[in-house]
């Protein structure tokens, strides 16, 4: 539940005040990791204040005044919900080396290795590319090794539920696009593009084809 659904009515009841005028809230998430939680504290890969009144934010603000990190403003609902992307993402990428992991000693692999040299590529495997919300991925690479690493792991009987659930989740946004299409009530749709990246001619399992 948000703050704004709980804490600041809360907060109003108990004081008799308005919130934004008799009192103000800021939010300030922690991402720190236990066991290195107070070395963090001094070095920590961003400070994060969320508020939504500018008022609010200068307190939380001052307390971060001496700290070497990026210092980001949000709205107290996007603050609150960074805290839970964040933590989702690292349990995906645990559960995600895990899966590999598995699958490699099932195929006799060196998991280490693999992952090793996964992470020297900065530019796309561990960086910002593909992580803003949009369409479904498509494309002549992404479905087909996708499915051959699931048909691996049945061939040597070895369960992979993230790696499995991600075609069915590629497929739910195509479906979420359709709905909100048909929300409209119109019948007649402009779609700019067909092929499945921008600049390129491919329409090789393009969702934009599917979309059509």
């Amino acid at each position: 539940v948000s703050a704004d659904e709980a804490l600041i009515p809360a907060l109003e009841a108990a004081s008799g005040k308005k919130y934004g005028q008799g009192f103000g809230v800021s939010v300030n998430p922690e991402f720190l990791r236990e066991g290195t939680a107070i070395r963090e504290f001094s070095h920590p890969p961003l400070t994060l204040v969320g508020h939504n009144h500018a008022a609010d934010a200068a307190p939380t603000k001052a307390l971060y005044q001496n700290i070497d990190a990026p210092l980001f403003s949000a709205s107290i609902r996007v603050a609150e919900m960074i805290k839970y992307t964040s933590n989702a993402w690292h349990a995906v990428k645990v559960v995600f080396a895990n899966e590999i992991g598995n699958l490699c000693k099932r195929v006799g692999v060196d998991s280490h290795e693999v992952m090793d040299i996964f992470c020297q590529d900065h530019k796309l495997n561990l960086s910002p590319y593909y992580l803003k919300p949009g369409f479904a991925f498509g494309g002549s690479c992404l479905p087909k090794d996708v499915r051959a690493l699931q048909y691996r792991a049945k061939e040597v009987d070895l369960e992979m539920p993230l790696v499995s659930s991600l075609l069915a989740s590629n497929h739910l946004q195509v479906e979420h696009a359709i709905d909100r299409i048909v929300d409209t009530g119109r019948r007649k749709i402009g779609l700019l593009g067909f092929s499945f990246k921008a600049d390129t001619d491919d329409l090789r399992e393009s969702p934009m084809v599917i979309l059509a």
